[in-house]
């Protein structure tokens, strides 16, 4: 059966000149450069402009009217430095409003197939009552989001985590991974994660992931299947990813069917907040029975 096609052609990567995001341009430019793909590097400057250089010390300005100039002089630079490095073509935006609204909407005006972006993670208070401006703009998001937090150094990908709970939605996400594999080269190692009141299903979901392992090996991409049942699924996640040196995981988007980014302990925030490897997150399809990709086996 012939898989969709996810191709990308346009990465848009929101930096703020954190370490973070200085992450996030070097694994979006070396995707880019893989799939010979374009940059939209992306500044939002919130209101309250006053905090910018608590946020970002290292820019230095005196007048309000200032601070835009100075940030696309900062983005230019940034964008020679990857069409010199990479040999990728880059553009510049720079906007004014709420971070996860401009970068959303830019998503979509720009026609945006990946976006790639650091995250700081979020605990306590914040993760309980917002989650960080990653979370929100993951939920959103119209294209798949790649998170990267300060220990994802290594570039590019050899061993991708893909978690298959017992969610129909949850196997979208096999043939975006298929593809990342593809390109990159990588093992995929598949987890199951069933909850321990659906035990009495544990055969049945065993033969899914089964058939989910056969169908990445059909697609000639070395793959592994292991099930986890019971306890904190996204724990089991994280501590899969570490046991099996995974440089990435892919997950849904709407594993907890709240698009706020405010509910504690779903498994998405959890993960995007907390992975030390960076998360491919992937909106799910609304209508996937109409789409044959989606499900790949009976």
């Amino acid at each position: 059966m012939k898989l969709k096609s996810f191709e990308i052609k346009k990465i848009l990567i929101p930096i703020d000149f954190s370490e973070t995001a200085l992450l996030a341009i070097e694994h979006g430019a070396f995707m880019a450069k893989l799939n010979k793909a374009d940059i939209i590097l992306v500044h939002v400057l919130e209101h309250n402009w006053q905090n910018f250089n608590i946020v970002a010390p290292e820019i230095k300005f005196e007048k309000p009217a200032n601070v835009l100039t100075i940030i696309e002089e900062k983005l230019k630079i940034v964008a020679e430095k990857i069409r010199k490095d990479y040999g990728v073509n880059s553009i510049c935006i720079s906007s004014e409003g709420n971070i996860c609204k401009e970068i959303v909407q830019l998503a979509e005006s720009e026609n945006a197939d990946l976006i790639v972006m650091g995250t700081h993670g979020a605990s306590g208070f914040e993760e309980f009552f917002m989650g960080s401006n990653s979370y929100k703009v993951v939920t959103l998001s119209p294209c798949p989001v790649l998170t990267v937090q300060s220990h994802s150094r290594r570039v590019g990908f050899s061993e991708i985590l893909l978690p298959i709970d017992n969610t129909g939605h949850s196997r979208q996400k096999v043939a975006y991974t298929i593809e990342l594999a593809k390109k990159y080269g990588a093992r995929i190692h598949v987890l199951g994660l069933l909850d321990e009141e659906d035990t009495q299903d544990l055969s049945k979901f065993n033969l899914k992931i089964e058939q989910v392992k056969e169908f990445i090996e059909k697609n000639e991409i070395p793959a592994t299947a292991e099930i986890k049942v019971g306890g904190n699924q996204a724990k089991n996640t994280i501590v899969f990813a570490k046991q099996h040196n995974a440089d990435l995981i892919a997950i849904m988007t709407d594993q907890e069917e709240n698009f706020t980014g405010s509910f504690l302990g779903a498994y998405a925030q959890q993960i995007v907040n907390h992975s030390w490897v960076p998360v491919l997150s992937i909106k799910p399809v609304e209508n996937p029975d109409n789409i044959s990709w989606t499900y790949p086996y009976n």
